[in-house]
């Protein structure tokens, strides 16, 4: 009868201790971090390091167009070189070397520009809690065998305190492995202030079809000091939409950290006339914000007008466009199958969806099986015309197609 009890004891604490043993600590998964760097789109992925020291495998994946261009890949003092072939779009890797955990800053730099993109090297390993609750069910698991010997040997008061003693040490380590998880997670700081955005470009005045840097730099609200935690937004530091006024220009890149708070980018405008940059990004521990400026492209406007209207739409109510791509083969970018970027016509206002369906969360767009059809759904805020492009990226190229929208009565 004893033996039957400690056995169904024991059966009982293996079934409740199988939580516990979910507690551990899973391996951190790669970084993915867009950048728009000599005109070519990359996405940087810095895979997972198993062991300090030890290699840090980075793919720049490459999208078109590509041309002949060597970036300085380096962590510390490891350094590489990727050398990227005209024409040839895809994965480049380079193995550089870490030798301890903690943040670091891998550095991507060419003839003209150079960029630093923050990450955090950690190696899983078993908290204390987790040490303690192991260790107790080890311990538990001797006290039960022990009393189980004891049992069979007609010493049945040893056999009871043996097995009250394991009883004793696995519900202690039962409640330490329910607790201690919570008690350890970092709590959420309270909402950051806004960063404030001063946009410049130089030279001051660009001029069509010459190049030029657009800078942002972004000072937080209450210090006035440069912003430098920016999070990972949808697989980039920052996203910046740069349109000129008809709508005819359109850019989506992800500019380079060149210094605490700054980002920059080299754009070459096709049109004189105003033109309007929209950066969108997100600091540690707080929402997404999105800020915006305009500068001028020497030269006289061009007169024209934006060609009808490929849909219209209702204000203020959901709406749902369909785009056809044609193919099932689509990777994905940043993130998703699809982006929809509209601009309204006065440049106040700039929307960005996704597409609908769920992309892998480890997908770095080098893996096809999107489309054919993609879908957005958004609400047009006020009446009037808006602009509208849709990207999605195949053959590691990425696709722009551009629309125009009618919202209501424009009149």
């Amino acid at each position: 009868m004893f033996i039957r009890w400690v056995l169904a004891v024991s059966t009982a604490l293996l079934v409740t201790a199988t939580p516990a043993a979910a507690h551990v600590v899973s391996a951190e998964s790669d970084v993915q971090l867009a950048q728009t760097i000599a005109g070519v789109e990359l996405t940087v992925v810095i895979r997972r390091t198993p062991a300090v020291p030890g290699p840090l495998h980075v793919d720049l994946v490459a999208h078109q167009p590509v041309h002949d261009l060597a970036i300085d890949v380096g962590v510390g003092d490891s350094a590489g070189e990727v050398l990227l072939r005209r024409d040839r779009a895809g994965t480049y890797p380079v193995v550089l070397d870490v030798r301890e955990t903690g943040p670091h800053e891998l550095r991507l730099t060419t003839a003209a520009e150079s960029s630093a993109l923050p990450f955090v090297v950690r190696v899983p390993a078993p908290a204390t809690w987790e040490l303690v609750v192991y260790g107790g069910f080890g311990a538990t698991g001797l006290f039960l065998a022990a009393a189980l010997v004891a049992g069979a040997r007609s010493r049945r008061a040893t056999a009871l305190v043996l097995g009250g003693a394991g009883v004793v040490v696995a519900v202690v380590a039962a409640t330490i492995g329910v607790v201690s998880p919570g008690l350890g997670a970092d709590q959420p700081e309270a909402g950051r202030p806004n960063a404030q955005a001063f946009l410049s470009t130089t030279p001051a005045r660009p001029a069509v079809g010459e190049e030029f840097t657009l800078r942002f730099d972004l000072v937080d609200g209450s210090t006035g000091l440069p912003v430098d935690d920016l999070a990972v937004h949808h697989a980039a530091l920052a996203h910046l939409v740069v349109t000129s006024r008809d709508g005819g220009f359109f850019r989506h890149v992800h500019p380079l950290r060149t210094a605490p708070g700054r980002v920059e980018v080299r754009l070459a405008a096709d049109r004189p006339g105003r033109y309007f940059a929209h950066t969108e990004f997100e600091r540690a521990d707080a929402g997404g914000q999105l800020v915006s400026g305009t500068f001028d492209i020497g030269g006289i406007p061009p007169d024209t007008p934006p060609g009808p209207a490929a849909w219209t739409f209702p204000p203020g109510r959901p709406s749902t466009i369909e785009v056809d791509t044609g193919r099932a083969d689509l990777q994905s970018w940043l993130g998703m199958a699809g982006h929809l970027i509209v601009r309204d016509e006065a440049g106040g206002y700039l929307g960005h969806v996704h597409e609908q369906g769920a992309m892998s969360a480890s997908s770095d767009g080098t893996v096809a099986g999107a489309g054919p059809v993609l879908r957005f759904t958004l609400s047009f805020p006020r009446p009037g015309r808006y602009f509208a492009w849709v990207q999605y990226a195949e053959d590691f190229r990425v696709v722009t197609v551009p629309y125009v929208v009618e919202v209501g009565d424009t009149r």
